[in-house]
């Protein structure tokens, strides 16, 4: 690691329709609903038909071209979407056609008459699949994004006990998308036998627990430690025992005592450096991952930093580490300096070898450094050949090649072990687990080009790389279908979002990246718990590696103290003497992104196990917490409530409850009292960030609570965060020639500003694509923005963001400088001279190949009136009386290089008619339109004020009572 920086939307719609014709009264058809439920009830024999565990247990799927961008499947939540909240099974297909198959075999289904039932949504064509059950099969055809329909087979009859297979399987056409859920066994309710049968046949071959077995619980439970007390709370890990690892990486610790950092213990006692290790040890780590550099120096012999980590570093660190009774982990990254997704830059003694060459000189490296280091009596049991290598190793980024020097490090690994009578693991290092797809991708390629290793590990940062649900279930994958060990490299969270040094830290205020645990020392524990336990629970899981919990500040910086300044200069001076901080200046000539950046200091001083000063926090034990547990007096961690954002015009609406957290991980929500004074001057303002304060009553505590709110200006484009997938975009990959996708709607964590789509690019042949969107606007001035991150692009890249308005156009030109270094061009002063005028809007890239990045949060706002223009309805700084007055959109439909499986979306301009610009009758008296005007806008705002939350709440009631809504 280095990097800086309900389901019934049908009958809703129906229950309006009806509304609406009867004047208000609503008839249900309660008896036939009655009826129905009479004659068929739901089994619970279909195993996560709802797709509610987050992975795809029960489930098997088969679909060979998956590739997690072009072609591929997961399991996600559309936030976006209204009839759909919960998760749903989502595939998509780019390419011209792909094979597919979801299934799932059912056991023991006794006799009886039977129907499958559920729903899907998806692209509005066929999808080329059919579900089929016992002879049963039903096409699935669909019609838009969040317009799901339920299908249903025709009933069937089993005459036994048997098995069934639900397979879902096909063709799916090129570029259709869609989502299933809700899989549903339904049995004739009539028939002798009940659900209860189906339980019962379920277990009836399950031997009853013996004595023995009893015996040997009650003895289990005499041996079980009592948890120690503590400050915080953790609970035991099932399947974490001894040899399950759990590490740490501290390749810092050199520079970092070498600069003054002092470490105690919890009593208060500083720390030698072998009692350092002990301490870790003593706290339950058995294995310390310690990075290697070839050579991390300038030709002046001044150290790159980052822990300044060559071999003989490594050997003086391994020497305390095996004295402490504890195995290594040599990560050899086979760069200068850092190497992951971003970068994998060759040594500068390796930058103008052949393959061939190169192949032979990083066996070599390896086997002779790890020699070495063994002959220091080090006890290696395990060696990374590579770190973080999505997109290349040593330079090379064609899998091909890739693969020649996974197998040469391997090679090297295995003679080492061999010559000296060790067992000693081999592992690949990789990241993004929450790309669908990667893994599979990877360990298919490490297969096809017999490369010989023995762990496939993984970097987890939960801000960046999805849910443990989706780590369970790529890594369960792995393990299962490759017969490989798998673990976790690299993992860890923040305690504080404080800086300590004077640097800018990786996660910190205002970086919006998603905290799944709370900012505590207890989130911490949480967080590290979580992941050793998703690990633990799959079958070949070995272990979890937290990385750097002991990197500090060299002072502790603060802002306001009197002596800042000196603080802060001599911290600069030892992270370039020491190389303690992330970076000295020395490595401009190796690294980009220091170039890009400059140098700088820990920036994960906030995820550390020690305070800025060194002392141990609490988490520092969880290692050994996981296994013996830990207890605290429960407490109120937080409470929380969630931010807010409305578009101008839009009525307003405060959460209604905050979220109290307790330690234990218990959460309660709670009413919470706004301000209204504060509420009500928003509304007055306008467009604007602001704070509104409530309050909390708990039965501890009284708590107060801040919501921010944010009032935008009306975004004239259409899905601007690429939330609904391709809808409204369209994209040309001029510079494609490979037949692959450099560019791409696509989720990535990762690569988002916010939310979890963008506008993602990487190619390995040179760059040069163009994304537009087109607009209807009336008169007015406008301002476009947009937001990019990116690196690797060469120094004659060329991005720029237009819109055309007729003949002329009006540009910008940006650049990237970094990952999640978010550039923000803006294109201001587009006059728009005339009501309905057809204006594009768009960025064009020409990068050097291995370029990569992402664009997201597109936005055009109205700044202004233009000459002649008496409407200002939708200037920012007025209220917008024409919020639904939606512009059109044309919509391109499917792009290649577009993931329409992402959470795509329909175009939605149905109101574009309601527009008075669009309805101008020049023979009608003024003031005729006007009352016409009013009127239409009168009986608008009674629908949306009116009906609609009445219907709503109408609608929700029933549901209460009867379910079905």
């Amino acid at each position: 690691m280095f990097r800086r920086g309900s389901k019934s939307g049908a009958r809703i719609l129906s229950l309006l329709s009806a509304f609406a014709m009867l004047g208000g009264q609503i008839y249900f058809p309660m008896e036939a609903k009655a009826e129905e439920s009479e004659s068929w009830k739901a089994t619970d024999l279909i195993e996560n038909g709802d797709f509610e565990t987050g992975d795809l247990t029960g489930w098997t799927v088969d679909m060979p071209d998956s590739d997690g961008d072009a072609v591929g499947y997961k399991i996600k939540v559309d936030e976006w979407a209204s009839n759909n909240k919960t998760n749903i099974f989502n595939y998509w297909n780019n390419n011209d056609s792909a094979s597919f198959e979801l299934s799932q075999k059912i056991k023991h289904v006794t006799a009886g008459t039977y129907k499958l039932s559920f729903e899907a949504d998806g692209a509005e064509d066929s999808s080329g699949l059919k579900l089929n059950i016992n002879d049963e099969s039903v096409a699935i055809k669909t019609s838009g994004w969040d317009k799901w329909t339920e299908f249903s087979t025709d009933s069937f009859t089993i005459e036994d006990e048997t098995d069934l297979k639900l397979v879902i399987s096909g063709d799916l056409t090129s570029g259709y998308w869609g989502d299933v859920d809700n899989f549903v066994l339904y049995k004739l309710e009539d028939e002798e036998s009940s659900d209860d049968e189906n339980k019962d046949d379920e277990n009836k071959d399950e031997d009853p627990e013996s004595e023995d077995d009893k015996d040997k619980d009650k003895d289990k439970e005499k041996e079980e430690v009592e948890p120690e007390e503590s400050d915080i709370i953790v609970k035991p890990v099932d399947g974490c025992d001894e040899d399950f690892i759990t590490g740490v990486d501290v390749s810092s610790y050199i520079a970092l005592k070498n600069s003054g950092v002092k470490y105690y213990d919890f009593d208060g006692n500083e720390l030698s450096d072998k009692e350092y290790f002990v301490f870790l040890k003593e706290c339950g780590v058995n294995y310390v991952r310690i990075r290697v550099w070839n050579d991390p120096k300038d030709s002046e012999g001044n150290g790159y930093g980052g822990g300044n980590c060559d071999l003989n570093k490594a050997i003086k660190m391994g020497k305390w580490i095996t004295d402490a009774g504890m195995k290594v982990l040599i990560d050899f990254h086979y760069s200068d300096f850092w190497a992951d997704p971003g970068k994998q830059t060759a040594p500068k003694a390796w930058k103008s070898m052949t393959i061939d060459e190169k192949e032979e000189a990083l066996e070599s490296f390896t086997v002779d450094s790890l020699q070495k280091i063994i002959d220091a009596g080090v006890d290696v049991g395990m060696v990374q050949v590579g770190n973080e290598t999505n997109n290349g190793i040593a330079g090379e980024k064609s899998w091909e090649n890739m693969a020649k020097l996974f197998s040469a490090g391997s090679k090297g690994v295995r003679k080492v072990a061999k010559e000296n009578d060790k067992d000693i693991l081999v592992a690949v290092h990789f990241t993004n687990p929450e790309t669908s797809g990667r893994y599979e991708g990877y360990a298919k390629n490490l297969k096809e080009y017999d490369v010989d290793y023995d762990v496939f590990a993984t970097s987890y940062y939960p801000y960046w790389h999805g849910t443990l649900s989706n780590l369970k279930s790529v890594l369960s994958n792995i393990a299962d279908k490759y017969n490989k060990k798998v673990m976790v490299a690299e993992t860890s969270y923040v305690y504080t979002l404080e800086d300590g040094d004077g640097c800018e830290n990786t996660e910190r205020e205002g970086k919006n990246d998603p905290l799944n645990f709370d900012v505590s020392v207890q989130g911490q524990a949480d967080s590290v718990r979580s992941v050793v336990e998703t690990v633990a629970s799959v079958k070949g899981g070995i272990g979890v590696f937290y990385w750097e919990p002991a990197w500090l500040p060299v002072q502790v910086y603060d802002k306001d103290a009197d002596d800042a300044e000196e603080v802060l200069a001599s911290n600069k001076e030892k992270w370039e003497k020491y190389g303690s901080g992330w970076a000295a200046s020395y490595a401009k000539e190796f690294d980009k992104d220091v170039r890009d950046w400059g140098a700088g200091g820990a920036v994960v001083e906030n995820e550390a196990w020690f305070d800025f000063k060194g002392h141990p926090l609490s988490s520092a034990k969880i290692y050994k917490y996981i296994r013996t547990g830990a207890k605290a007096k429960v407490k109120i961690l937080k409470v929380e409530v969630s931010d807010v954002e409305f578009e101008l015009g839009n009525e307003i609406k405060l959460p209604e409850t905050a979220t109290v957290i307790y330690n234990d991980g218990t959460k309660l929500d709670k009413e919470v009292i706004w301000n209204e004074t504060e509420l009500a001057e928003v509304k007055e303002k306008g467009v604007g960030e602001y704070e509104i304060h409530g309050t909390v009553e708990t039965a501890e505590e009284n708590f107060e609570v801040v919501c921010k709110l944010t009032v935008k200006p009306k975004n004239y484009l259409v899905n601007a965060g690429f939330e609904d997938g391709n809808t409204a975009w369209a994209i040309d990959d001029i510079g494609n020639s490979d037949g692959k996708n450099g560019v791409g709607i696509q989720a990535d964590a990762s690569n988002v500003k916010t939310g979890s789509m963008c506008l993602k690019f990487w190619d390995n042949e040179a760059i040069n694509y163009v994304v537009e969107q087109k607009v209807t606007l009336d008169k007015g001035i406008y301002k476009l923005g947009a937001f990019v991150e990116g690196g690797d692009c060469g120094d004659a890249a060329e991005f720029k963001l237009y819109a055309k308005v007729k003949e002329d156009t009006l540009s910008v030109d940006t650049g990237v400088t970094g990952w999640q270094n978010w550039a923000n061009p803006e294109v201001g002063e587009i006059t728009v001279k005339a009501d309905g005028t057809e204006v594009t809007v768009g960025v064009s890239v020409k990068a050097a190949s291995g370029g990569w990045g992402a664009w997201d949060d597109f936005y055009l706002y109205r700044t202004g009136d233009c000459a002649g223009d008496d409407s200002s309805d939708d200037v920012i700084d007025d209220d917008d009386d024409n919020k639904d007055d939606n512009p059109d959109i044309d919509n391109p439909g499917d792009n290649p290089g577009d993931n329409p499986g992402d959470n795509p979306g329909d175009n939605n301009n149905d109101n574009k008619d309601d527009n008075p610009t669009d309805n101008k009758n020049d023979n009608k008296p003024a003031d005729v339109k006007e009352i016409v005007e009013q009127v239409h806008q009168a009986v608008k705002v009674f629908v949306e004020k009116v009906v609609v939350p009445v219907v709503k709440e109408v609608c929700r009631i029933f549901k209460k009572i009867f379910g079905w809504f």
